[in-house]
């Protein structure tokens, strides 16, 4: 069946479809920004925070690194999640510290640390990057903790 259009019908015609797609495409890119946004961790400084104190996480990322220095991987398994426990095994740890040096010597002192609130899927933690000076090299740890205060992520350089 041929249905003969006049010349401003199927300018409107055309203009219709434009539009749809135009709409179409739009919807779809908003998507995508929303995912990316919900997706893409937020940070703040932890002084901000309404989940975390500054004290708190400081307080815990220090006594974690004493617990890795004294080698008390018992007690260590006790501050981080259930898959902490099966990948940060006393072997992986130690692999991890050879890699930054092989002698760290004794500790000295903790340096600057710096803590932040990070957001991400909906997700809340305290993220912390503590200087440690030992004899022979001076270690950078990072060190994220859920809202339990149970460590997700450790980083050695």
């Amino acid at each position: 069946m041929v249905i003969n259009m006049t010349s401003e019908e199927k300018k409107r015609r055309k203009r219709k479809n434009l539009l749809i797609a135009l709409g179409v495409i739009l919807a779809i890119v908003i998507i995508i920004a929303a995912s990316i946004a919900w997706i893409w961790p937020k940070s703040k400084d932890i002084s901000e925070s309404t989940v975390f104190q500054a004290q708190e996480v400081e307080q815990q990322t220090q006594y974690i690194v004493s617990l890795l220095d004294e080698a008390d991987y018992t007690t260590f398994n006790t501050c981080t999640t259930g898959d902490m426990n099966t990948t940060l095994t006393p072997a992986a740890i130690t692999q991890a510290k050879a890699k930054v040096s092989d002698n760290f010597g004794s500790f000295v002192s903790f340096g600057d640390i710096t803590m932040d609130e990070m957001n991400q899927h909906g997700n809340v933690y305290a993220f912390a990057q503590q200087e440690v000076k030992y004899e022979n090299v001076t270690v950078i740890y990072s060190l994220t903790f859920d809202e339990n205060m149970k460590l997700v992520g450790l980083y050695i350089r």
